[in-house]
């Protein structure tokens, strides 16, 4: 009798361990959409205008995208408190970390974006002139501002810092971090590699961005982590 019970004892905790799994894989699933939806949401003005416009204007489609900064800071933000506490409210928090992020996120976003704007339009001139050379130089600064933005948008997600302070941090940790930088990029690249040959583009659609927020916090935890006290050392007299 003892065994027995003892063996029904073991396959309860087994089926309460796997229903546990199945509960908090259904959370983080549902955590994702949510938080997805949100971000595609306030980017939707930006992402109409390219599907749908006719004639895409340059200055329309800049102005647009600055909409893109509150939005994916706030996810990583988001992303950063799922990651550290294991739970959200993924609306009431989203709008919460939206409001914080709001003017911060908008000038950091109009920095980033006039950068990659100018960056792109002069890949298209050089290539369109034959200028290989200045062609591959724009590349590797295209690749430098967007490595920039994967330190930028999680610190600014986490600390609240002045944006000259913010950019020479990111770009102190870009270099020497570096590993870490073409490890954010390689998940990047990945996940997007993943959706196109799957063919799960819709799948993609609807958590994409959160993953990715979700899996660059996961690389970058124990560098961003490690800021606090430097960031206390530089405003404890503000």
């Amino acid at each position: 009798m003892s065994e027995a019970k003892g063996v029904d004892i073991i396959m309860k905790n087994e089926r309460d361990l796997l229903n546990n799994k199945f509960y908090s894989t259904i959370v983080y699933i549902f955590n994702f959409f949510i938080t997805n939806f949100w971000f595609l949401l306030l980017i939707s003005p930006f992402i109409f205008y390219i599907l749908y416009a006719e004639n895409i204007s340059k200055p329309v489609v800049l102005i647009l995208s600055i909409t893109s900064g509150p939005a994916i800071t706030t996810l990583f933000s988001i992303m950063g408190k799922l990651l550290r506490e294991g739970e959200i409210n993924p609306t009431r928090d989203f709008f919460h970390y939206y409001k914080l992020n709001l003017l911060q996120g908008l000038l950091v976003g109009i920095i980033l974006n006039i950068l990659i704007s100018i960056i792109y339009f002069d890949i298209i001139y050089f290539s369109s002139n034959g200028q290989k050379e200045l062609v591959y130089t724009m590349f590797v600064l295209l690749l430098f501002v967007i490595l920039l933005g994967f330190y930028a948008y999680p610190i600014m997600s986490r600390y609240n810092v002045k944006i000259l302070f913010l950019l020479k941090l990111s770009i102190e940790l870009l270099i020497k971090k570096f590993h870490i930088s073409l490890t954010c990029l390689a998940v990047t690249i990945i996940c997007l590699w993943l959706v196109r040959v799957t063919r799960i583009s819709l799948i993609g659609l609807l958590f994409g961005a959160s993953v990715i927020c979700y899996l660059i916090v996961k690389v970058q935890k124990n560098t961003i982590d490690n800021l606090e006290d430097i960031i206390k050392e530089k405003y404890k007299n503000s």
